[in-house]
């Protein structure tokens, strides 16, 4: 782990993780009041420094000034790096699901760890409007497809 400036990172763009603006500010005030929380909890990121987890705490840590982080700078396939970010967020926040649906095999994303009757629960996380905007916009580019997951049986738009 070392510490690097802020600004050298970029958030994954496909992040699957949503998080509300209420979350954030719980959030800032941990990290506030208990700056080595970043320590036991490091930002993890790829050699190009893209964020596969701590996105949130990133977001965090911009709010709060930070000028450097820590971080954990990872040299991994792609596709453990993006376990890592499942893995991270498993058992915190809301999901996106149609960055779920689209990006993810469903079969990894369970062995990772993820439970699909969880997303019930998220709906009544508050949502960016930007979050919204995006969401949308991906969805109006692609053409629209239902499945319905093997394990829930909840159908899923692609």
């Amino acid at each position: 782990m070392k510490y690097l400036e802020i600004n050298k990172l970029q958030p994954h763009k496909d992040n699957p993780r949503k998080i509300s603006f209420g979350q954030i500010e719980k959030l800032c005030e941990s990290i506030k009041n208990n700056p080595e929380y970043f320590e036991a909890r490091p930002i993890i990121c790829d050699s190009n420094y893209t964020i596969y987890a701590g996105n949130s705490r990133y977001k965090a840590a911009k709010k709060l000034g930070l000028e450097k982080v820590p971080v954990h700078v990872m040299d991994l396939p792609e596709e453990k790096m993006r376990e890592i970010m499942i893995r991270d967020n498993v058992n915190n926040g809301a999901w996106n699901e149609a960055i779920l649906a689209d990006d993810w095999n469903m079969d990894s994303l369970v062995n990772f760890g993820l439970e699909f009757n969880s997303f019930s629960s998220n709906k009544n996380e508050e949502t960016s409007e930007s979050e919204v905007m995006e969401s949308k916009t991906k969805k109006k580019n692609k053409a629209r497809k239902i499945i319905t997951c093997p394990y829930c049986n909840k159908d899923i738009e692609i």
